[in-house]
């Protein structure tokens, strides 16, 4: 309502001015500013706002000045390119905003580069250098899409970037267990898991083949078995026939038989 009311007294206000120079006022006396504006070449300007396009021819001195002769209103939050007190460009436009932009600071996730490394079997993963985090500032604030009230990134900026992490990787293929190769592991690790190298029993038994962690270290492993590759895995298994001598009943005493079926 305050809105209308001060529109209301403006008009007139202009109104009566208009009037007073026209009948008191010699034309070559007119206020400055308007015959600054009457000297401007017109401008051809397109705005873009709620989704769609206006065009307009003006002289107007400012885009504050232009939106109004177009009729678009500026709500509290809309942000406004060029801003609304700088001089008309051949573009305006208005990005709506439901609420105040909000300031967020969010991590960058590193890349990680991968370098083949043929002296590393290849399960083998080492890290050369470690990654670190970039920082990304945003600014975030509830806009308006499709009738509905969601919130978006408005703005956004690098702080720091992002330092890649690089790892080698073996490309070695995994070294046979000797004779015991020759055994039927899938069979084993069917009867052990169903086939699984993430299984993991309640009991500390992990992967395919059942390792308890005890087990895996014995044979050079390192961290849960679960975690290690199918062919790790199986490396291991035959490491482990091997260290044991062939005794696998301590080891699979209930799926053991499997490995000569």
């Amino acid at each position: 309502m305050i809105i209308v009311v001060v529109g209301i007294v403006a008009a007139l206000v202009a109104t009566t001015s208009a009037f007073m120079v026209l009948k008191d006022e010699d034309p070559a006396t007119a206020p400055v500013a308007d015959s600054a504006r009457q000297a401007r070449t017109p401008i051809r300007v397109v705005v873009h706002a709620d989704r769609r396009r206006k065009e307009a021819m003006t002289t107007a001195g400012t885009v504050r000045e232009v939106l109004g002769e177009l009729g678009i209103q500026v709500g509290t939050y809309d942000i406004v390119r060029p801003p609304l007190d700088q001089p008309p460009a051949a573009e305006i436009k208005v990005y709506r905003l439901l609420s105040k932009p909000v300031t967020r600071t969010l991590a960058i996730p590193p890349p990680v580069i991968k370098k083949k490394n043929k002296t590393m079997f290849v399960w083998d993963e080492k890290v050369l250098r470690k990654g670190r985090p970039g920082i990304r500032v945003v600014r975030v604030a509830y806009v308006p899409r499709k009738g509905k009230k969601v919130k978006a990134i408005i703005a956004q900026r690098i702080k720091r970037k992002p330092v890649a992490q690089i790892v080698a990787v073996g490309t070695k293929g995994a070294p046979t267990g000797g004779a015991a190769a020759r055994l039927n592991w899938k069979g084993l690790a069917d009867c052990e898991s169903n086939g699984n190298p993430k299984a993991i029993n309640a009991a500390g038994y992990y992967g395919l083949y059942q390792f308890s962690l005890t087990s895996w270290a014995s044979v050079g492993g390192t961290g849960r078995p679960s975690d290690a590759s199918p062919a790790e895995q199986t490396y291991r298994a035959q490491q482990l026939y091997n260290r044991v001598q062939g005794r696998w009943q301590g080891q699979w005493p209930h799926c053991g038989k499997y490995l000569f079926s």
